[in-house]
C-alpha cells in the first residue's frame, strides 16, 4: 500500500494519485504549511485591492516621466506643426493622471479601463481642440475629422484640416502620457516608454528641420535614463522582499537616495561621451524593414494588394517623382528638398513673384520632357538675354540668395518670368525660345545673384483681344514665333482619352477669345468643390493617361492640374507649356525677405499669346498667381453650415512669419484650400499613427497576457507554478497527464519523450512533490527555486518546437 502523505521524500512512483491529478488539472493551489526553521517559506505577496495614491514606486518616477512626456509634447509645439498647440500641454497632463489612476486599480479588468481611458482621451481632445483652441462647436470638428478620414487632410478646407491635425496631436500627447504612466506603474516597463518617446522625438527631428532640439533631446534622454534606473530599483526591492528581506523606512530611503545619485552621475557621464561617438547610418536591414512597413501601409490604404498573393502587400507602392530633373513623371507623390531653399526680395513691384526655373514641352501621357534639354548657349554675367517679349512690360529686379541648393540634374537658377539678364554666368537652353535657365557652375549655399525680368503688364482686356486659333488662324500664323509653337507646344499624347477633349469642350463652351477660354479652364480645374489638392495619391495606371486619371479621381498635386490645363489648351490649338519652379513662398518680417522652402516647389502653366508672349496661369486648387487666396468656395464641413460658425481663416492657421497674402508651397499650400505643410503633416500623421497603433496593439496583448498569468498563478508558489506551466505546454504537444499518474510517473513519461530535458523534468517533479506532500523542513530551498527558473527557458523552447513540428505535420 502506497503512503504518499506520510513519507517526507517519496520515491519515484509513489504519491497520492487522485489528489495530484485533481490539483494539477484544475490548478488548485497547495495548502499552506507553517514556517519551520531553519528555512522560512515566504508565500508570494498578494496583489493589493483597490488603488493607492501613495505608490510603492514613489513619486520621483512620475516626476521624471512627466519631464519626458512634456519634452515630446514641447517638441511638437516648437516644431510649429500647427498653431494653438499649447493645448497639447493640457492633454499630456490629463494622460499622466489617468494613466496613473488606471495602473493603480487592481479590482477591475484592465482591458475595460483601457477602452474607457481612450474614449475619455478622445472626447477630451475634441473639447480642447474645438472649444479651447478654435472656439467652435465640437460638431464642426467631428465633421472635419470625417472628411480627413475619408479623403486625407486636403479633403477639408484649410481651417478644417488644421483642426483635424491639432486633434490628432492632442490625442497623441494624451495617449503617450497615458500609456507611459501605465507602463511605469503597472508592468514596470520603462524601457518600452523610452522606445516610444524616442521614436516620436525622431519623427519631429526628421520633419522639423528648422528647429534645434539638442537641449530638448538631452532633457528627454536624461529623464528616461533616470526613469529606467528608478523603476529598476523598484523591481529589485520587490524581488528582495519576496525572498524575505525586511527593512525599515530609513534604510529604504537612504538606499533610494544613493541609487538615484549614482544613476544621475551615470547620466552626466554618458550623455557627453555619446557626443564623441561617430554618427552611424541606419543599417541596410533597418532601411529594408521600414520601407517594407511603409509599402504595406500605402498598399493597404489604397487597396493595392491581393489575397491570393499576400507578399504583394510589401511591394513598393510607387516611386516618388523627381521634381528637379530632366523629366517629370506624374506619380502618386514627388520628392522635394527639405528646409529653406532660397530667399528673395523684389524691386520694382510690391507683389511677390513665382520663380520659374525650367519648362517642359513634350508629354507622353505620364512623363514630361524637354526637346531642348541638351541644347544650350552660354551668356556672361549681366549680359542681356534674347528678348522674347513683344507686348507691354515692366522691368523688376529680384535679388535671390541660395540657402540650400535644391539639387537635381542641373544647377537651375530661378527668377520671375521672362528673365532679361542674370548677375552670374548662365546657360540658356532653348528650341528657339528659352526653356530653362541654369548657372554655369554648381549652386552653393549662401551665394546670391540678381535677375532682371521683363514682367508683362497686359490687362485682361488687352489679352481678351486675342482670338481663338480656329476663329482667326491668320492672327496666329502672322506671329514670328508661330512655327516654333507649332513644332513644340501643340503636341498631345497619341493615346489621349476622348474624355479629355469632351471635357475641354464643355468647360470652354461660350468662350469668344483665347483669354476667356484659358480662364475657364483655370477656374474649372481650381474649383475646390470639384477637385482636391493632394500630395499623396494612387498611382496612375499605365494604360490611362494622367489627365484622364485626374478627371476620374478628382485629386492630385500641382503637376496634375498644370498638365491637364496644358493639354486641354493644346487641344484648342493654343500653344502652352508646363513650368517648374517655386511659388511666392512666405514673407519673413524679421529678415524682410520672402522665404521659399522645398515644399514651395510648384508647377504651373504658361500660355503663348501672339503680340504679348508667355502668360502665366495657375489651375491648382488653392493657389493664386496674385498671392491671394483663391476665391472658389470650399466644401462645407457639416450638413448645417448655418448652425455652427466656421472659424476665421486668419485665426491662427498659419505658421509664424507667414504673410497672409502669400501662397505657400507644393507640399501644403494654405491658400484657402490646403493648410501649410500639408504633406509634412500627412506624412507625420500616417507614420505616427502606424507606430502608435502597432505599439498599442502590442501593449494590449501584453497586458492581457500578463493579467491572465497573474490571475492564474495568484497565491501559487514558484515551484507549483512552474510545474503547472510545464504540464500545460506538454499537453499542447499531445502529452497531457493522466488522472492515475503520480508526478514522478508523469515526469518519467515526459523524460522518455524529451530526453534532452530529462534531468530538469525529474528535478521539477521532485521539488513539486516535496513542496506539496513532504514535511515542512523538507520544503524546497530558495536556491533550488532559482535553479528551476534558470532551466525554464530550455523546457519552454523544447515544448514550443514540438508544438510547431506537430502543426506542420
Amino acid at each position: 500500500m502506497r503512503s504518499g502523505l506520510t513519507e517526507s521524500r517519496p520515491s519515484e512512483g509513489t504519491g497520492v494519485r487522485s489528489s495530484y491529478a485533481a490539483s494539477h488539472v484544475e490548478f488548485r493551489p497547495a495548502p499552506a504549511y507553517p514556517a519551520h526553521p531553519p528555512f522560512q517559506h515566504h508565500a508570494p505577496r498578494k496583489a493589493k485591492r483597490g488603488w493607492s495614491l501613495s505608490p510603492s514606486e514613489g513619486w520621483f518616477a512620475l516626476l521624471v516621466l512627466a519631464v519626458a512626456a512634456y519634452s515630446v509634447s514641447y517638441s511638437m509645439i516648437a516644431a510649429g506643426w500647427i498653431s494653438n498647440s499649447t493645448v497639447l500641454l493640457w492633454s499630456t497632463l490629463a494622460g499622466l493622471i489617468v494613466g496613473f489612476l488606471v495602473a493603480k486599480v487592481r479590482s477591475f479588468p484592465q482591458v475595460i479601463l483601457h477602452v474607457a481611458a481612450c474614449l475619455l482621451g478622445h472626447w477630451l481632445s475634441v473639447w480642447l481642440t474645438s472649444v479651447v483652441a478654435y472656439h467652435v462647436s465640437w460638431l464642426l470638428l467631428l465633421g472635419d475629422l470625417r472628411n480627413v478620414i475619408l479623403g486625407g487632410f486636403s479633403a477639408s478646407n484649410s481651417v478644417g484640416s488644421d483642426m483635424a491635425f491639432l486633434f490628432y496631436l492632442t490625442f497623441l500627447c494624451y495617449f503617450l502620457a497615458y500609456f507611459g504612466a501605465w507602463l511605469v506603474y503597472r508592468p514596470h516597463l520603462p524601457w518600452l516608454v523610452a522606445l516610444v518617446y524616442c521614436s516620436i522625438m525622431l519623427v519631429n527631428l526628421n520633419y522639423a528641420t528648422k528647429q534645434d532640439f539638442t537641449l530638448l533631446v538631452v532633457v528627454l534622454l536624461s529623464s528616461l535614463l533616470l526613469l529606467i534606473a528608478r523603476v529598476q530599483l523598484v523591481n529589485q526591492l520587490e524581488e528582495w522582499m519576496q525572498e524575505g528581506l525586511h527593512t525599515d523606512r530609513i534604510w529604504l530611503q537612504n538606499l533610494t537616495r544613493r541609487f538615484n545619485l549614482i544613476a544621475s552621475l551615470f547620466v552626466v557621464i554618458i550623455l557627453p561621451l555619446s557626443l564623441m561617438l561617430p554618427i552611424i547610418q541606419q543599417p541596410q536591414a533597418g532601411t529594408t524593414f521600414w520601407n517594407a512597413l511603409d509599402n504595406a501601409w500605402s498598399n493597404i490604404t489604397h487597396g493595392r494588394f491581393s489575397l491570393s498573393g499576400p507578399a504583394t502587400i510589401f511591394q513598393p507602392y510607387q516611386a516618388a517623382s523627381n521634381f528637379f530633373g530632366d523629366s517629370l513623371s506624374i506619380t502618386g507623390n514627388v520628392n522635394l528638398p527639405n528646409g529653406e531653399v532660397l530667399t528673395y526680395t523684389v524691386t520694382g513691384t510690391s507683389q511677390p513673384q513665382y520663380l520659374q526655373g525650367f519648362t517642359f514641352d513634350h508629354f507622353d501621357g505620364h512623363t514630361w520632357t524637354s526637346n531642348a534639354s541638351n541644347v544650350s548657349q552660354a551668356y556672361p554675367r549681366d549680359t542681356p538675354l534674347p528678348d522674347e517679349t513683344s507686348g507691354n512690360y515692366k522691368q523688376i529686379i529680384t535679388s535671390v540668395t541660395i540657402e540650400l541648393p535644391p539639387g537635381g540634374s542641373k544647377p537651375y537658377i530661378f527668377a520671375p518670368a521672362q528673365p532679361g539678364s542674370f548677375s552670374v554666368p548662365t546657360l540658356i537652353y532653348g528650341n528657339g525660345l528659352a526653356t530653362m535657365w541654369t548657372q554655369q557652375g554648381p549652386l552653393t549655399a549662401k551665394e546670391s545673384y540678381d535677375a532682371v525680368s521683363n514682367v508683362l503688364t497686359a490687362s485682361p482686356q488687352e489679352l481678351s483681344t486675342v482670338p481663338l486659333p480656329q476663329d482667326v488662324p491668320s492672327y496666329w500664323s502672322n506671329d514670328p514665333n508661330y512655327p516654333i509653337m507649332q513644332t513644340y507646344y501643340l503636341q498631345v499624347p497619341a493615346n489621349l482619352s476622348p474624355t479629355v477633349l469632351k471635357t475641354m469642350q464643355q468647360w470652354t463652351q461660350g468662350a469668344t477669345n483665347t483669354y476667356d477660354a484659358m480662364r475657364m479652364l483655370e477656374q474649372h480645374l481650381s474649383d475646390r468643390t470639384q477637385f482636391t489638392y493632394s500630395v499623396t495619391n494612387p498611382p496612375v495606371p499605365n494604360n490611362v493617361d494622367a489627365v484622364s486619371w485626374l478627371l476620374q479621381t478628382r485629386q492630385g498635386y500641382c503637376t496634375y492640374y498644370a498638365t491637364a490645363m496644358t493639354i486641354m489648351a493644346r487641344l484648342m490649338g493654343v500653344p502652352s507649356r508646363i513650368v517648374n519652379g517655386f511659388n511666392q513662398g512666405q514673407y519673413d518680417p524679421g529678415r524682410k525677405v520672402w522665404a521659399v522652402d522645398g515644399e514651395n516647389a510648384h508647377s504651373w502653366v504658361q500660355v503663348y499669346f501672339p503680340g504679348q508672349g508667355w502668360v502665366n496661369f495657375d489651375p491648382t486648387p488653392g493657389f493664386s498667381l496674385t498671392g491671394s487666396a483663391n476665391t472658389h468656395p470650399a466644401p462645407t464641413a457639416t450638413t448645417k453650415p448655418t448652425t455652427h460658425p466656421k472659424p476665421s481663416p486668419t485665426a491662427g492657421n498659419r505658421r509664424p512669419g507667414a504673410q497672409p497674402t502669400a501662397a505657400t508651397g507644393h507640399n501644403g499650400a494654405n491658400n484657402g484650400g490646403v493648410s501649410p505643410d500639408a504633406t509634412t503633416r500627412e506624412m507625420f500623421f500616417l507614420g505616427g499613427s502606424l507606430v502608435v497603433l502597432f505599439i498599442s496593439i502590442l501593449l494590449l496583448l501584453f497586458a492581457i497576457y500578463r493579467n491572465r498569468q497573474m490571475a492564474q498563478y495568484a497565491g501559487v508558489s514558484p515551484v507549483s507554478a512552474l510545474f503547472w506551466r510545464v504540464t500545460r505546454l506538454a499537453s499542447l504537444t499531445g502529452a497531457p497527464p493522466q488522472p492515475s499518474q503520480t508526478p514522478y510517473e508523469y515526469a518519467r513519461q515526459l523524460a522518455r519523450r524529451y530526453p534532452q530535458v530529462a534531468m530538469p523534468l525529474r528535478r521539477i517533479a521532485d521539488l513539486f512533490v516535496r513542496e506539496r506532500w513532504a514535511a515542512p523542513h523538507q520544503a524546497p530551498h530558495p536556491a533550488e527555486q532559482q535553479q528551476l527558473e534558470q532551466v525554464w527557458p530550455q523546457l519552454r523552447n523544447t515544448f514550443i518546437r514540438e508544438w510547431f513540428r506537430r502543426k506542420r505535420s
